[in-house]
């Protein structure tokens, strides 16, 4: 029986690779008949044969398998890597690394920050980025540029005094600038969360929400602004502004309208037009 070593599975059942399901199975049914001990006795190598049949089928026999092996062209990652042993595996390692919670991160941070590790990783941006601080504070993990701008400063320079790094001078242009803030007074401090700050996106869909309708009433309110005093100036009175939330009748709406496009006409020095009757300018409701 060839194996995999030596052809890909599908020639070893004389298929093609985009061969169903169903001619798998009877490709596989045709072999095992030739192939069975009890018709091959005396055949030394006939259990070995029919064993190898026996796990080609079970890859290819098992779309989940045959995925894998299509992908990977290997029969015993397709073992591996599918069914229940890959999800036993994945248990398996998925238990000996707990899940990473908030409070994992705040240690993390609160060790790493003002670490060896944390100066290592600095200098080496710093190098990478030939002085500029502003790309170094976005690759620079646990970085804030208001609370560690100072100690970043002078972490750099004792590193430049002693010949470790290059002075670059965007570094000492960006230095000088810091010279001039004052320092925060405890920048290793435990970071707080912004007042307000919400973990999920309800916030800000709430937000949102809640910003649309104020916007809505403030263009309404200018708009009668604008046109109210327009109103004086061509001497019909002055009117008194409604209120924002009060929609207007039909008949402040067809003026309005009337107003824009006369002022458009005007605009562009076209003729305007008369003021048409409410009753044609009605709103869809």
């Amino acid at each position: 029986m060839v194996t995999s070593q030596d052809k890909c599975l599908y020639e070893v059942l004389g298929i093609e690779k985009d061969a169903s399901q169903a001619n798998i199975k009877k490709a596989y049914y045709k072999l095992a008949m030739q192939l069975h001990p009890d018709k091959n006795q005396g055949d030394e190598e006939a259990k070995a044969k029919f064993q190898s049949l026996q796990r080609i089928y079970g890859v290819l026999g098992d779309p989940e398998k045959r995925k894998v092996y299509d992908q990977t062209g290997s029969l015993d990652d397709s073992d591996e890597l599918a069914g229940e042993q890959f999800d036993s595996l994945y248990k398996y390692y998925r238990g000996l690394y707990r899940k990473v919670t908030e409070e994992d991160l705040d240690s993390f941070q609160a060790d790493y920050r003002g670490s060896e590790e944390e100066a290592a990783d600095l200098l080496q941006m710093y190098a990478r980025f030939k002085g500029n601080m502003d790309t170094v504070f976005q690759w620079q993990i646990c970085s804030d540029s208001k609370m560690d701008s100072h100690r970043f400063k002078d972490c750099i320079q004792n590193a430049i005094s002693s010949e470790k790094v290059k002075r670059y001078k965007t570094f000492t242009a960006w230095a000088k600038d810091v010279d001039a803030r004052p320092a925060p007074k405890n920048p290793l401090a435990k970071r707080k969360k912004k007042a307000g700050q919400a973990d999920s996106e309800q916030a800000l869909v709430a937000a949102i929400r809640g910003k649309a309708p104020t916007q809505m009433n403030g263009l309404i309110a200018s708009l009668e602004a604008k046109y109210s005093k327009s109103s004086a100036r061509k001497g019909k009175g002055k009117r008194e502004p409604s209120v924002a939330t009060e929609e207007p009748s039909e008949e402040q709406f067809a003026a309005a309208r009337a107003r824009l496009e006369n002022d458009h006409a005007a605009a562009n020095g076209e003729a305007t037009t008369s003021q048409p009757s409410p009753k044609k300018l009605k709103r869809k409701r």
